[in-house]
């Protein structure tokens, strides 16, 4: 069995209402949560998500407040850890979200991941298409995946539809056991801590209260060792993985 290494990368941040990261939480507290891709390095070099649009473009002044230093662009912060943006084999989105797809163009010779329910959810008029860049995306040719499947051998993917109707969770071999790159299934650990635990307030619209659930359920059943979406603990020594 192919064991990886986790490295995440810082690539900005967005204010938000805390509020919004947890779900049922009443607390109104607005802090700074950061985007994050994910790096693994194993027989393979892959990487989840891709981060978000420039802020000073478009959509990034649409999401305002937001922010970037020149270190936290993602080519800069993979050259940081020694990582030629080239040399990626695959990137595995875990949603196509304008804070997690919006950085494909460092990354011709990578072969682009996602669901397929989630690429056909974005001309399906029964699904909100509310969070998409839609011309970035469109640029891109993408290798659909249908439900839970293998990657490669260390990596899978297992589909987790709520927040978006084709989320997906990675599922990483590491030394350390199972880790899963939720994405925005669960946004801060914190959330785990509940009794029962709980998702990120924000889905794709209110019949998706149900699939967050199961999703939660089905992720925690494989490892609780999870590595959220928008969670500043993941830079603390260890990745707060215990």
């Amino acid at each position: 069995m192919s064991l990886y290494k986790i490295k995440p990368l810082h690539l900005g941040d967005i204010t938000r209402p805390k509020a919004n990261m947890i779900y049922g939480y009443k607390g109104t507290e607005v802090q700074d949560f950061p985007l994050i891709a994910y790096y693994l390095e194993g027989e393979h070099k892959i990487l989840v998500d891709t981060g978000g649009s420039h802020p000073e473009s478009p959509q990034g002044k649409k999401a305002a407040p937001y922010k970037r230093t020149p270190e936290q662009e993602l080519d800069v912060a993979l050259q940081k850890i020694g990582v030629d943006p080239a040399d990626i084999d695959y990137v595995i989105f875990t949603h196509l979200h304008w804070d997690h797809a919006a950085n494909n163009h460092f990354f011709p010779k990578a072969k682009l991941l996602c669901q397929k329910k989630e690429y056909e959810s974005l001309s399906d008029p029964n699904y909100p298409n509310k969070g998409y860049e839609m011309e970035n995306i469109m640029k891109y040719k993408y290798e659909l995946l249908d439900g839970d499947v293998q990657v490669v051998d260390g990596i899978s993917v297992v589909l987790t539809p709520g927040h978006t109707p084709g989320m997906q969770s990675v599922v990483v071999d590491t030394d350390m056991g199972k880790v899963i790159c939720t994405g925005d299934l669960v946004t801060l650990r914190e959330s785990l801590t509940y009794n029962p635990p709980r998702f990120n307030a924000l889905l794709y619209d209110d019949s998706a209260l149900d699939d967050m659930q199961e999703s939660l359920n089905k992720i925690l059943a494989i490892s609780r060792k999870v590595l959220p979406g928008h969670d500043p603990e993941v830079f603390t020594p260890g990745m707060g993985l215990g």
